[in-house]
């Protein structure tokens, strides 16, 4: 049986190159037609490979729901994707893309699917159609029998929402964003929302006045409060806001800072997602951390096991648990 020096000498590679590409080190730096050799010369020695390593020809379909331009705009589904790529070589899938408006008609012929994003039924049926081993991420599809990984949407709103009571503040407002899929069959509905009036009604605090839905932007989240403020005093005005984005949230900052309302002093705010920008707006914002590129990993794992077990798989709902972080848009209490 040959050995991992043979290989390099064969490859023209170092032996701890070898080592590295056949163990899929997710840090190593060369190209895939090295790769590609590497593989081939040790099938040729007839070398046991890792035991984890992906049936020769594997590609992994990695679909996203936006297109490339969009998805740079949003860290959320840029970060459960490069999630799903790192975890899919670990297991040695080769990973094939495919953005909106690109034909999908390949990813019939990949072992498995990531879908990433949401979806119409009229989408889900046709990506399901083209591949049955298809898994989900971002989009709750288990009434449609199909294994999904998602973030926890309920536990961290009603988190938010019994920390700001517990602060005394029960002016509590929700700003919402809302869309629709990409082929405008339908409606994106933020299951937040539901929560948000559900606990506030629970309390006999809910006042419809303090829900703020419109799209997911920072245009967006400015006009909603510029509007409020122009038409409200500011004692009418919520004192604490639960904001569904950080991408929203920075217009609600600029929109509160240019009508002289402090925050957190006048206004505590926390958002959701904690991306980058969440540290760096004025104030910085205290966020729900969503762990997107282990929703990613997740995804990819629960492919695999689908793989492996298809007579015996029950479709699954995997939900992927959220921090809160504090920072100066609502400090954390004092111990």
């Amino acid at each position: 049986m040959a050995n991992l020096s043979q290989i390099a000498k064969k490859a023209g590679c170092s032996i701890s190159t070898v080592s590295r590409v056949l163990n899929y080190d997710p840090t190593l730096s060369v190209t895939d037609k090295t790769k590609q050799k590497i593989f081939r010369i040790a099938d040729d020695l007839n070398y046991s490979l890792p035991k984890n390593r992906a049936k020769k020809g594997q590609n992994l379909a990695v679909i996203q729901w936006y297109t490339e331009e969009q998805e740079l705009k949003d860290e959320y589904y840029l970060s459960i994707r490069i999630g799903v790529e790192e975890a899919a070589r670990k297991y040695g899938y080769t990973v094939e893309h495919y953005f909106r408006n690109d034909s999908l008609e390949p990813v019939k012929d990949a072992v498995g699917a990531i879908a990433i994003g949401r979806y119409s039924q009229c989408e889900i049926n046709s990506i399901t159609q083209l591949n049955p081993s298809t898994v989900f991420v971002g989009q709750d599809t288990l009434a449609n029998n199909l294994t999904c990984v998602v973030t926890d949407m309920v536990t961290p709103v009603e988190r938010v929402l019994s920390f700001f009571l517990d602060q005394g503040l029960e002016r509590i407002g929700i700003v919402i964003g809302n869309g629709r899929t990409n082929d405008n069959h339908e409606k994106i509905y933020d299951e937040r929302l539901k929560t948000f009036r559900d606990f506030m009604r629970s309390k006999k605090l809910y006042t419809p006045r303090n829900v703020f839905s419109g799209s997911i932007s920072p245009q967006s989240g400015y006009k909603l409060i510029s509007d409020a403020l122009e038409e409200r005093r500011p004692d009418d005005f919520p004192n604490a806001l639960f904001v569904s984005s950080d991408t929203m949230a920075v217009g609600v900052l600029r929109a509160l800072s240019e009508n002289k309302i402090r925050v957190p002093q006048d206004v505590s705010i926390i958002s959701f997602n904690d991306s980058a920008n969440a540290r760096f707006t004025m104030p910085a914002l205290s966020s729900i951390r969503v762990h997107t590129k282990q929703m990613g990993a997740r995804g990819v794992l629960a492919l695999r096991e689908l793989l492996e077990n298809k007579v015996e798989y029950a479709p699954e709902k995997i939900v992927v648990g959220t921090n809160l972080i504090f920072r100066e848009s609502c400090p954390a209490p004092e111990k």
